[in-house]
Formats: C-alpha cells, sequence, structure tokens
C-alpha cells in the first residue's frame, strides 16, 4: 500500500455500504474493555492518596471534557456515578472506586468518561498492565468517536497510554496494533501502515493487524487485497465473523454476487449484533 493508496483512505468519501467499515471497526474493538480485568491491587497508601478526582489524568494533552455522541446515561446510572463520586471523596482506597465509576460509565456505553477513570487507575498504579488497559479504553472511546476534535484529543490519549506499554514491553502487539491505526485519519497515514507490517513480520498470522490491514485496504477501495486478508484469517480463525462479513462485502465488490450472497446468508445464522445484523440484511437485499 504505497501514498497514493493512503490518500485515497484519507479522501475516502462516504458511500452506499461504508456503515459495514464503521461496523468492523467496532466489532473489532468492542472486546477491549470487556476483557478480564487486571485485578486492582492494594499499593501504599501514600501513592492512592496522591490521585483524586479532580486531578487531570496524567497527559501532555489533557482535556478535561469532551462532547460524546453517546446516548446519555440513564437516571439510575446518573444516581449511581453521582453516589460513586460523593464515596471517592472520603475513600481510602480511591483506585477501587476509580474501577467502579469506569464499569458504570462503559455500561452506559460513556466509553471516553469510562477511558478517564481508567486512566486514573494507571496513574495512581503504573503497571504495564493497567496502562494497557487504559490504552484499550481509550481506544475504544477513539473508534466511536466522530466529530474530529474528539478523533484527535482521543488518538492522542489512546497513543499516550500505549506508548506506555511499549515502552516496557516492545513486543506487545495488541497495543502496537491499536496504535498504528489512531494515525490513519493523520498527516502521517503511512506510519499506519509500517506499524502494521512490522507486526505481521513479527507474527504473521496475528489476527487484529490482519483485520486492520483489510479494511485499510476496504477504505482505498482495493477489494481483491481486502478479499486476501480476510481470507487469510479466515484460515487462521474460521470463526471470525468480522472477517467473514469483510470477505463477503469484498466479494460483492469484486462482482462475485454468488460467493458473497453464499457467505453472507450463512454468517446472518450466526450474528446477533443488532447493527451488524441490519446491515447484512441491507447488504443481502441489495444483491440483484
Amino acid at each position: 500500500m504505497d501514498s497514493v493508496e493512503l490518500s485515497m483512505i484519507k479522501n475516502h468519501t462516504m458511500k452506499r455500504h461504508s456503515l459495514i467499515l464503521i461496523v468492523i471497526a467496532i466489532a473489532l474493538t468492542g472486546f477491549l474493555y470487556y476483557r478480564p480485568k487486571v485485578v486492582v491491587k492494594n499499593e501504599a497508601k501514600a501513592n492512592r492518596d496522591k490521585v483524586s478526582d479532580n486531578k487531570p489524568a496524567a497527559s501532555d494533552n489533557s482535556k478535561p471534557d469532551i462532547t460524546t455522541q453517546a446516548p446519555k446515561l440513564s437516571a439510575e446510572e446518573e444516581k449511581e456515578i453521582g453516589d460513586l463520586k460523593q464515596k471517592l471523596a472520603t475513600a481510602t482506597d480511591k483506585v477501587v472506586v476509580f474501577n467502579e465509576i469506569a464499569e458504570v460509565f462503559a455500561k452506559g456505553n460513556r466509553f471516553d468518561s469510562a477511558a478517564v477513570y481508567v486512566e486514573k487507575i494507571a496513574v495512581a498504579q503504573p503497571t504495564t498492565e493497567h496502562w494497557m488497559r487504559a490504552g484499550d479504553a481509550y481506544y475504544q472511546a477513539f473508534t466511536l468517536a466522530l466529530k474530529p476534535e474528539n478523533v484527535e484529543y482521543l488518538a492522542g490519549k489512546t497513543r499516550a497510554a500505549y506508548n506506555k506499554v511499549l515502552e516496557k514491553s516492545p513486543r506487545q502487539l495488541q497495543a502496537k496494533t491499536n496504535l498504528a491505526m489512531t494515525y490513519v485519519q493523520t498527516d502521517s497515514p503511512m506510519q499506519a501502515i509500517a506499524m502494521l507490517r512490522e507486526v505481521l513480520a513479527e507474527e504473521p498470522n496475528f489476527e487484529p493487524a490482519l483485520m486492520n490491514m483489510g479494511v485499510l485496504s476496504m477504505q482505498s477501495n482495493q477489494y481483491a487485497k481486502a478479499a486476501d486478508r480476510f481470507r487469510q484469517v479466515l484460515r487462521i480463525n474460521p470463526n471470525n465473523v468480522n472477517a467473514q462479513f469483510g470477505l463477503g462485502y469484498s466479494l460483492l465488490e469484486l462482482g462475485e454476487k454468488e460467493q458473497a450472497k453464499k457467505l453472507l446468508l450463512d454468517l446472518k445464522q450466526k450474528v446477533k449484533e443488532p447493527t451488524l445484523l441490519e446491515e447484512l440484511n441491507k447488504t443481502l437485499e441489495s444483491i440483484k
């Protein structure tokens, strides 16, 4: 993929089925926040008391609030957050409360707000595992952001967290893969491709990197390359529904309608996520 192809990614306009790219991106990152969480360990009182709810998270691009496109919290969730913030004011072990607040925000699909509190845990207890979780949380929010200023801000927060991980664990391929994707819509998109290629050079069968390369090929209308990437993923993991969806759509764009339809009909039996299912139905209906 060269600089011309990458400029196509940056200038790619929304088209008839472009929602599929968003759906795949969401599906790729949906597991991040909800994967098994690192147990928050107690540390010295002096260390945990240095962090308060009002202290900005450590970052050069700190921004106290951003406009979110996420739905508002329910009245019950708002009350729960309020109660937890009151509890935080007098809590001996603040990191436990940070975690509880993050969980409520995540449950309400407020991943940007959840990430703030996950980052507070990492600042209080700066282990590689906690910074990884902070990076994952910010990456989730970054992926779902729509406004350019929010995308830029959340990309910066994601990079800061993952770079802390990579400083200590340079072979953390998930961190490097996600970090790469924050550069796609910047002035340095080649950095994204270079980093993904580095990941694949180290681990040729690393699914997230292969999936992201496939999605980037779709975004630049290189459907033959995309199909090859998704086939590679499916050879590694035949149960990867996102790869099956990407392959089906790529084949459709390549004019291989019957094969695409067969793949997508099979996928329809496996999919439960409403947005993905809706897009599947639209795609199937469009096949003449």
